[in-house]
């Protein structure tokens, strides 16, 4: 019972922070891939490592208790590269990369659980074991006994890579996140590696989950619930404060959403904006640049790039994703003319050249005006 009793003092911030973010990934429920499961998964990993780590530590004084001792450190050992398996599905969506992350973590469980059941010493010790000095057991480190903290290291510095490669794209904030947790993340292993501080990953495990939590439900907050682009909102907020530094405007309307919406039902007219809105995230992949929901069948992208033919290059590209679809657009682009020049005139100018392009379209076409979406 006194040992329970410590275990809960000397875990209750890691405990709070686990049942907190619990808690507000329940409740705060958003419609994405691996933002409930992961997160819980993660922070209960965490809780887990924790009591894992007490059990170990009170194995130590029984040494009838040796294989208990071990298997509670195999299975600790097994279990981090597992939450940084859990936090790459949150962030990477690379089928290969994730296989290979996923490879990793079994050879880790592979390795470590030989430690469990192979009898023989010269081979059981190169891992992890305990000897016992004066009754009490003493854990020795073999020759493999960091191949998990190399293991782990290769998925950090992936998402590292990676983190930093985004740093300049439209997710950059995302990669901005994610490099504080794992910088929190290695601090922490660091300096258990050095023996410096105690149980220290744990609690950073679950601090970084929640910091990283609270940043999704903070960026989804600026975002169009159908197609997780930048909402008009955040378009206003950003345009007044990054005015000096925009360089060029390309404004994009549906051609006959109406009439879809009319003879295909409203279900047709959603799947024809998400076409839109992928096409527009390929646009600006790795590009300085935002693409925003302006409502309805309205898109704005803004351009912070000072290279020439940038917006040619997104129209480009957003033409060339379009054209494997059943729909068509209506795009028109401008750049500011001067720093001076404000966001109002650039898209006013953008504006002007999509109109004519749209009333080009239901030229040819012959459609009639009222099956049009403006």
């Amino acid at each position: 019972m006194e040992q329970l009793a410590q275990y809960f003092l000397k875990n209750f911030f890691l405990l709070c922070l686990s049942f907190g973010v619990i808690f507000m990934v329940l409740r705060g429920y958003r419609n994405r891939r691996g933002i409930v499961l992961m997160p819980i998964l993660i922070v209960s990993s965490a809780v887990l490592l924790s009591i894992l780590y007490a059990v170990e530590i009170a194995c130590l004084d029984y040494p009838n208790l040796r294989f208990l001792a071990t298997l509670c450190f195999a299975l600790g050992f097994m279990i981090r590269p597992l939450v940084l398996y859990f936090f790459m599905c949150i962030q990477i969506d690379n089928r290969i990369v994730m296989n290979i992350a996923l490879g990793l973590v079994i050879v880790n469980a592979i390795l470590y659980t030989s430690c469990l059941f192979i009898n023989v010493p010269e081979l059981s010790h190169l891992i992890y074991w305990y000897q016992e000095k004066d009754g009490v057991l003493v854990h020795q480190r073999g020759t493999l006994y960091f191949a998990n903290y190399f293991i782990t290291g290769a998925m950090m510095a992936y998402l590292i890579f990676i983190s930093l490669a985004s740093l300049k794209g439209p997710r950059r904030y995302d990669a901005l996140a994610s490099l504080i947790c794992v910088a929190f993340i290695g601090l922490a292993v660091v300096l258990e590696t050095l023996l410096v501080a105690d149980s220290l990953l744990n609690t950073t495990i679950a601090i970084s989950v929640l910091f990283y939590v609270v940043h999704i439900y903070q960026q989804a907050s600026r975002r169009d619930g159908l197609t997780n682009l930048l909402d008009r909102k955040t378009y206003y907020s950003d345009s007044k404060k990054l005015e000096a530094k925009i360089r060029g405007v390309v404004l994009v309307d549906m051609n006959s959403l109406k009439m879809i919406n009319d003879t295909q039902g409203h279900a047709e007219g959603d799947k024809a904006i998400i076409s839109i809105a992928r096409a527009l995230e390929k646009s600006i992949l790795r590009r300085s640049a935002f693409a925003y929901r302006m409502g309805g069948d309205e898109f704005l992208v803004v351009s912070y790039s000072s290279r020439d033919h940038s917006l040619e290059d997104i129209i480009s590209i957003i033409r060339s994703e379009m054209s494997k679809t059943p729909y068509t657009l209506s795009i028109g682009y401008a750049y500011k003319e001067s720093p001076e020049t404000g966001i109002a005139e650039t898209v006013k100018a953008a504006e002007e050249m999509m109109y004519h392009e749209k009333a080009l379209y239901y030229q040819t076409t012959g459609l009639e005006r009222r099956h049009r979406a403006n």
